[in-house]
């Protein structure tokens, strides 16, 4: 579990690290097999405590899983994908606390995600996304059912057990009621408009939106609300202007989930058919991280702005907002359990503690590295234990005192 390398990077065993108010932490153990022999950093992206509470799995840029004991980092099992050949980007532990779903990059462009065992490292369902790689994962309760945040901007859900996969946003409606309802939206401008798009449409040339807006707008400027819906059309079938789904969350009331994409907005979805339910706008960049409360009907983004903010899912409002932008990108986010404490994972290498109710900052951890790209919480052996996964190549582990 531990060399050299890895106690030349971290406090002594048993250091406390800063802390604000009554917080206190103190460092445990290390995780270093990431980087191998690598003298340079490879980069750990995701860790999650297993249903045991004893181990832990960690991914990262390697391009492999790990299972290791928390308590010294004893390595359990390692998985290396058979068809992927980039970066892990996330992963999660399966309901049935025998599996993990790991996603990353697969090929040049595209992406893949596994389901394996996690005792034996066995590789048992495997699907891809060939416009984008996998950016994050959630499960939600429906047998063998995951979700997957892909780089072309869509949501997938994913069926391990029957290989069916559904991408989200998706169109339901038939075709031929799709074109009445355009057609309804075209009626209402001017006689020029129609004019001017039958003469596009005789001149054989191919049509595309650019020579449309060149032809309609100089005699019909009402075109402009008929193409935004046109444009919305075309990007339903051909793909999405959300940007990369960079994070996916389950929200247990309603069986419904939430993603965070590049485009700054957080989404609340349905997750048995699928419909978008709200559309909330706040961030100033992309969403990095987002996790859904576990008892009521709001979740928790963390954004490239360095802000964290609490979302009324029920009325797609803001409720709450925390700045931290002197630490840079929020990259990872977690609830400790039982309570109202959000824990953030920084660009600036440490862990911060917010009082939901109050606002306020409780404690910060400097794990002594570089971005926390992922954060887990273990919820016993011992209650509050903070593992870090570093964008530096180690995993680092400290105990509440």
């Amino acid at each position: 579990g531990e060399c050299p390398r890895c106690k030349a990077n971290c406090p002594p065993k048993g250091c406390t690290t800063v802390a604000i108010g009554s917080c206190a932490y103190y460092y445990e153990s290390l995780f270093c097999l990431h980087r191998g022999h690598s003298p340079r950093a490879i980069a750990v992206n995701s860790v999650q405590v297993l249903s045991d509470t004893v181990h832990a799995v960690s991914c990262g840029n390697d391009a492999s899983c790990w299972v290791w004991r928390i308590s010294d980092a004893k390595p359990r099992s390692h998985f290396v994908p058979k068809t992927s050949f980039g970066p892990i980007m996330a992963s999660s532990v399966l309901f049935d606390s025998m599996h993990i779903v790991s996603a990353g990059m697969g090929t040049l462009f595209g992406g893949v995600a596994h389901v394996w065992d996690w005792r034996s490292g066995k590789q048992v369902a495997t699907t891809h996304c060939t416009t984008g790689p996998f950016l994050s994962t959630a499960e939600i309760p429906e047998a063998g059912t995951v979700l997957l945040g892909c780089g072309n901007g869509y949501t997938y859900k994913w069926n391990w057990h029957s290989g069916e996969s559904i991408s989200l946003p998706h169109i339901t409606i038939p075709g031929v009621t799709l074109i009445k309802k355009s057609m309804v939206l075209v009626h209402k401008c001017k006689s020029a408009a129609l004019a001017a798009l039958d003469t596009l449409l005789s001149s054989g040339d191919d049509l595309t939106m650019d020579s449309f807006l060149d032809a309609v707008l100089p005699v019909s400027p009402g075109m402009k609300k008929v193409l935004g819906c046109l444009y919305y059309i075309n990007d339903m079938f051909y793909g999405t202007a959300f940007g990369p789904v960079k994070a996916v969350a389950y929200v247990p009331t309603y069986v419904r989930f939430v993603t965070g994409s590049g485009d700054g907005r957080v989404r609340y979805w349905n997750s048995r058919n699928g419909q978008l339910l709200k559309v909330m706008k706040g961030h100033r960049g992309p969403v990095n991280a987002i996790v859904g409360d576990l008892t009521k009907q709001e979740a928790i983004s963390g954004g490239e702005d360095g802000t964290v903010r609490v979302w009324c899912l029920e009325k797609g409002v803001q409720k709450f907002l925390f700045i931290q932008d002197y630490a840079g990108p929020v990259l990872s986010l977690a609830i400790y359990p039982a309570s109202r404490i959000i824990v953030v994972g920084s660009a600036d290498g440490y862990v911060r503690f917010w009082d939901l109710h109050s606002g306020m900052l409780l404690c910060a951890i400097n794990t002594g590295g570089r971005g926390v790209n992922g954060v887990a919480i273990n919820p016993s052996g011992p209650l509050g234990q903070i593992l870090a996964a570093g964008a530096d190549g180690y995993v680092r582990v400290f105990n509440p005192r």
